[in-house]
């Protein structure tokens, strides 16, 4: 009867990937002493925890529009209450106006989803460590760098697994796919308010 899938001394000394059949060839460079042990080859990386991490964000995507159109509406209405032509504001719409900049609903919204999507990247990187601790990976990429960001929890995993023997770069690449994608629409919401505010500027300020 074969032996278990596993790592073996090969009778030569060298631990050696046995896959069940066969000693497997690409296993034979094996962990420096001191170094945690590689994965079977072809381990898979991805699991249920690092894509919500990657995902999430597009959950926020809902209250960071809302949030931005409120803005605009809100920043073109007072640009209409300014008495360009030298007259007293009417202070109490003048005011309202201010506040709602500050005090938008959308706002709040967007705080309360952005610190519970902070919260919950962290307890997905958690339970993205145990598994990957499961599957195989000693010592996987510490969970709580995910603190700082997931961005630089997700690369340092990737980095990790891929040391291990590893596979699996589909999360790395979702995330910085979603990160340039958010950074362009930033970009394109930024200039269409510049313009905006600019076409509404020029035609409140009269012309002498």
């Amino acid at each position: 009867m074969s032996a278990p899938a596993g790592w073996y001394d090969d009778g030569a000394g060298v631990p050696r990937w046995w896959d069940g059949y066969r000693w497997v060839e690409a296993s034979a460079a094996y962990a420096a002493p001191g170094q945690p042990a590689p994965v079977p080859p072809g381990t898979s990386a991805n699991t249920v925890w690092v894509w919500l991490m990657v995902l999430l964000p597009l959950v926020t995507l809902v209250p960071v529009f809302g949030y931005l159109a409120q803005l605009r509406h809100d920043l073109l209405a007072l640009i209409a209450l300014v008495p360009f032509d030298g007259s007293s504001p009417d202070m109490g719409r003048f005011v309202a106006a201010e506040m709602s900049l500050i005090f938008s609903p959308w706002y709040l919204v967007l705080m309360l989803v952005g610190w519970g999507a902070y919260a919950a990247w962290v307890w997905f990187a958690a339970l993205d460590a145990r598994e990957l601790a499961a599957r195989g990976f000693v010592k996987p990429f510490p969970w709580a760098w995910a603190f700082l960001s997931s961005l630089v929890y997700v690369i340092g995993r990737h980095v990790v697994v891929r040391q291990r023997g590893g596979r699996g770069a589909g999360p790395l690449i979702t995330m910085v796919a979603i990160q340039v994608g958010a950074f362009i629409l930033t970009m394109i919401w930024c200039f269409v308010l510049i313009g905006d505010l600019s076409t509404a500027l020029v035609s409140a300020i009269p012309y002498r």
